[in-house]
């Protein structure tokens, strides 16, 4: 029996790695552009009701997708997924490509906001817990005056939205935008 030759190209352990490199440096950017921007409307949204503070919240995740995205978008068309069918890999790279790209993380981060969402409700009322993640931290603060458990719970809900919309931007990646090329029948 011939031993299988290990190509980079088709390989999906490569491919994974490749996504999560290019996740986390995305993640990153969307971290800190939030947790900032967090910080600083935080006396604001803690006056507000949960439902109007979660809004404002999402418009504030809505500023850092949209300074992640195009850094996501160009490492993803040319270096994240490199077993692609010919017609996929000229579209990905073009206005309509970015478009579609744009949408289905758009999508995602639309669904993403729904977990963090429940999340908030779950820290806020629904659990009796009454940690109040949409106005109750501040960055400067944090360590001195006893918001950690605040921090943390905040991040528990962005680490649990983050990992699902990772995963539906691998699957929405991997079958809808960057197709393979089918392997010849027989």
């Amino acid at each position: 029996m011939a031993k299988k030759e290990f190509n980079r190209d088709t390989s999906i352990f490569m491919e994974l790695v490749r996504f999560v490199i290019i996740g986390l440096y995305g993640t990153l950017i969307d971290f800190a552009i939030e947790g900032w921007v967090t910080s600083i409307a935080s006396s604001k949204t803690a006056s507000m009701g949960h439902v109007a503070a979660f809004f404002v919240m999402f418009a504030i995740s809505i500023l850092g997708f949209a300074v992640a995205t195009p850094a996501t978008w160009s490492l993803t068309a040319i270096w994240g997924f490199r077993n692609v069918e010919e017609e996929s890999a000229k579209k990905s790279k073009t206005l309509k490509g970015s478009l579609q790209f744009a949408f289905w993380a758009f999508l995602g981060l639309l669904i993403g906001a729904v977990i963090q969402f429940i999340g908030y409700m779950t820290c806020i009322e629904w659990t009796g817990l009454n940690i109040n993640i949409l106005g109750g931290f501040d960055f400067q603060k944090m360590f001195v005056e006893g918001q950690t458990g605040t921090f943390l719970a905040w991040l528990i809900v962005m680490v649990i939205r983050t990992a699902f919309t990772m995963t539906f931007n691998y699957i929405t990646r991997k079958f809808i935008l960057f197709k393979a090329p089918k392997a010849p029948t027989e």
